[in-house]
């Protein structure tokens, strides 16, 4: 990952996020305290990776 397409942490809680993948092109970053009842940051789903994660860190 690029600097301009690093993960930033989870705008709510400040936790580590992660890239989730699902089928071929189905992309999204969630909160890695996200599912433990800790937190529900998830950001929007994308087709590619990198949209992804621009969805991530354009969230507020």
């Amino acid at each position: 990952m690029t600097e301009t397409t690093a993960l930033k942490p989870c705008p709510k809680c400040g936790a580590r996020a992660e890239l989730i993948k699902a089928g071929s092109r189905r992309f999204w970053v969630q909160c890695t305290q996200y599912g433990n009842g800790n937190c529900n940051a998830i950001g929007a789903q994308a087709d590619n990776k990198k949209e992804a994660l621009l969805n991530w860190n354009n969230k507020r």
